[in-house]
């Protein structure tokens, strides 16, 4: 029994001296491109996994055309180096080792077969499309690209491009085929073409093909490129008007001029407005426009331009995804104008007016408060009543000087406050001189300079006397120094003790 079974086995392992390494090894078959012209080589590229170094694979390619007839490729062998687990083999469609056509139009079915050291047929599969056409759907103003092959030299073929619904002809050529077959010819989408499927067919006039060259494709419409939206300034003040522009694209880079544009402007607070986005000629731009007000909220502001919210007059739309800009908006400086007197003595009423108006011109009515500040020792504060009147649309002020006030320089504030939260203001100040003789009040050089003119004027007054009367010179020295008498007299007097001692201070401060 064990000679018996021996003379069995021998006999099997002399006819099978490899053994069986692997039952199903993974297969994967790719073409590249996968969507091409007629005429087009395409490459089929298998990649083989977890296979036996040093093992030769043996493939059998094949392909089956439009019009349904297959072509099988020579036997391809593959073997994974020493060390490795996987190879890549790549054959030609058409070529010397896979024979065949690519001048039909339709879709190409690919596989492989393994033949050693496993027989299985079908382990990895794929398709191609060849084409009339560059591609199988288009976006208003792009180009459909048209070639295809396998016409005689010269042959005249009639191009035609027809929309599937109502079969109306929207492009026609008639093309002349090159020295090796191939026609060529191209149509520009209109960018209020119909959106439709369109018959893309190609007719010669001796070559007849099974199937026709004949492609369907669709044309949608186009969506617009808006790549940013744009605001005219990064900072605004309120009752400024904030502006916002973009430049819409169609997918051929030409500049619509007709459509409109939703732009969404969002306050810091989350508050929203819609804003209309119009065509400017001068610009080539879409612009929006936002008057603010004198109570906006201030901060960050932003403008939205949200998918497909811009249409043109056809309905192409855009942008594709949302595109925003972020300006702030600030408070807004207030213009106040001060009027008043600059010198005041105690007893006497210090009197001012006030206007208050924005940078537009508008007239304030807001809060306005008026301060009297000396800036000495001691410091003094003194508010200021101030009241307004409507039909002339001005602050006044008045300010009695107290006997108690300090003389010297005093500086009148006036500052105005509207209401909103984050309020607009302004302020404006002016120098008022306060005399006082008890505090620190300079005395008036005005004063002294009447004081002197009316001396020169009593000297002028008897040098023409005496010499009208021609007095003789004992007389002239007697009266003279009557004059100088009367001058010691007046310099002797209290009220010019002042005088003098006040221009001697004056001249030591400085």
């Amino acid at each position: 029994m064990l000679l018996l079974a021996l003379a069995v086995l021998v006999p099997v392992l002399s006819i099978n001296p490899v053994p069986r390494v692997h039952a199903d090894p993974p297969f994967s078959l790719n073409a590249a491109p996968p969507f091409a012209p007629e005429g087009t080589i395409v490459s089929l590229d298998l990649y083989a996994t977890s296979v036996v170094s040093n093992i030769q694979y043996r493939f059998r390619f094949s392909v089956t055309d439009p019009s349904g007839k297959t072509t099988q490729s020579l036997t391809q062998n593959a073997t994974a180096p020493p060390g490795q687990s996987w190879f890549k083999l790549l054959v030609l469609y058409p070529s010397p080792a896979l024979q065949g056509t690519n001048t039909l139009v339709g879709q190409y079915n690919a596989k492989v077969d393994e033949l050693f050291p496993t027989a299985a047929p079908g382990v990895a599969g794929t398709s191609f499309i060849l084409s009339v056409t560059n591609s199988s759907s288009y976006q208003r103003t792009e180009t459909i690209i048209i070639r295809a092959s396998g016409y005689n030299v010269s042959e005249s073929v009639t191009i035609a491009i027809r929309t599937q619904t109502s079969s109306t002809l929207v492009f026609s050529a008639l093309v002349a085929a090159t020295s090796t077959g191939t026609v060529a010819t191209s149509w520009k989408i209109p960018k209020n073409a119909t959106i439709d499927n369109y018959v893309v067919a190609l007719t010669g006039t001796s070559t007849f093909k099974n199937p026709a060259d004949r492609q369907t494709v669709l044309v949608g419409q186009a969506i617009m490129i808006i790549s940013s939206i744009t605001s005219v300034k990064t900072i605004y003040q309120r009752t400024e008007t904030m502006g916002f522009f973009f430049q819409p694209s169609y997918p051929d880079k030409s500049i619509p001029t007709t459509g409109l544009g939703l732009i969404t402007l969002t306050s810091p607070g989350g508050g929203s407005v819609t804003l209309t986005a119009t065509y400017d000629s001068p610009s080539q731009t879409f612009e929006a426009f936002y008057q603010t007000s004198l109570d906006n909220q201030t901060g960050t502001w932003t403008a939205s331009l949200g998918g497909h919210a811009f249409s043109d007059a056809y309905g192409n739309n855009g942008p594709g995804t949302i595109v925003s800009t972020s300006p702030q908006l600030t408070t807004i400086p207030l213009t106040v104008t001060v009027t008043t007197n600059s010198t005041i003595a105690v007893g006497q009423q210090l009197k001012f007016n006030a206007t208050v108006t924005y940078p537009d011109g508008t007239v304030f009515q807001g809060a306005v408060k008026a301060d009297l500040v000396y800036s000495g020792t001691p410091a003094i504060n003194d508010t200021v009543p101030v009241v307004f009147d409507s039909s002339l649309k001005v602050w006044f002020g008045t300010y009695t000087i107290r006997p108690s006030d300090t003389g010297g320089l005093w500086s009148l504030v006036v500052k105005a406050s509207d209401s909103p939260t984050l309020p607009n203001t302004g302020s404006a100040s002016r120098v008022v001189t306060v005399q006082n003789n008890t505090g620190n009040a300079s005395f008036p050089l005005y004063y002294f300079g009447t004081i002197a003119a009316l001396l020169a004027a009593l000297l002028v007054a008897l040098f023409f006397v005496f010499k009208r009367r021609k007095v003789t010179h004992a007389r002239l020295k007697i009266d003279l120094d009557a004059v100088r008498s009367e001058a010691g007299r007046i310099e002797s007097t209290d009220f010019f003790k002042s005088v003098k001692d006040q221009v001697k201070k004056e001249k030591d401060d400085k």
